[in-house]
């Protein structure tokens, strides 16, 4: 049977992001960090960079590289025990309708936080809020984000049409489904940040897989 890997981004009221907190505050702590260990961090790197995915110079990658940070990233996130729960309470949380205030990217044996992570390289992944597409913000944390997040994420013609073929490459080797919206996973995370921090409310990404 195929998995499905859900990429959920959303806004959230910030007395329900409190309540998640409250009532999982080990999951809640550690979503969308980076690990403590330098080790880890660095093994995380070294999976990265070998592709040579700077943001200046496209490498078309591998297929056993593409493997391998899949698998990194996997490493990376928080897989506390009550994850799962704690995942449901805020999925329940986001609107219920995907537009400016929810973005998600469901993907066939894929993952689609992974497939954009590729696709921008280390440099600019990293100035995205959280950890493989995993996070939690109140209002004030995703105005502080945002500027970062918008140097990610808006790019210029050519670059965009770079980071777009290496998210196709990731879609060829790793989901069943290739044919995703590429567009709307460059731009739709940052819509949703847009909305938050322009309304005064929260935002979460969600890793799911069903």
């Amino acid at each position: 049977m195929s998995v499905m890997g859900v990429w959920v981004v959303g806004v959230v009221a910030d007395d329900a992001l409190e309540e998640a907190r409250r009532r999982f505050p080990d999951a809640a702590g550690t979503h969308g960090t980076w690990p403590e260990s330098s080790a880890v961090t660095s093994w995380w790197r070294e999976r990265f960079e070998p592709a040579g995915l700077s943001d200046e110079t496209p490498q078309w990658p591998r297929t056993d590289e593409i493997a391998h940070f899949a698998y990194a990233v996997d490493r990376v996130r928080n897989d506390e025990t009550e994850v799962e729960e704690f995942q449901d309470y805020l999925l329940h949380a986001v609107p219920q309708q995907e537009g400016e205030s929810l973005f998600c990217a469901a993907v066939p044996r894929g993952d689609g936080a992974a497939a954009l992570m590729w696709g921008l390289g280390i440099d600019t992944t990293l100035r995205l809020p959280g950890c493989c597409g995993q996070f939690l913000l109140d209002a004030a944390q995703v105005r502080a984000v945002l500027p970062a997040a918008e140097q990610a994420l808006v790019l210029h013609p050519s670059r965009r049409v770079d980071v777009a073929t290496r998210i196709r490459l990731w879609l060829d080797e790793m989901a069943d489904d290739p044919n995703l919206d590429v567009d709307e996973l460059i731009d739709g995370p940052l819509r949703v940040l847009r909305y938050a921090a322009r309304t005064g409310v929260g935002a979460v990404g969600l890793t799911l897989w069903y």
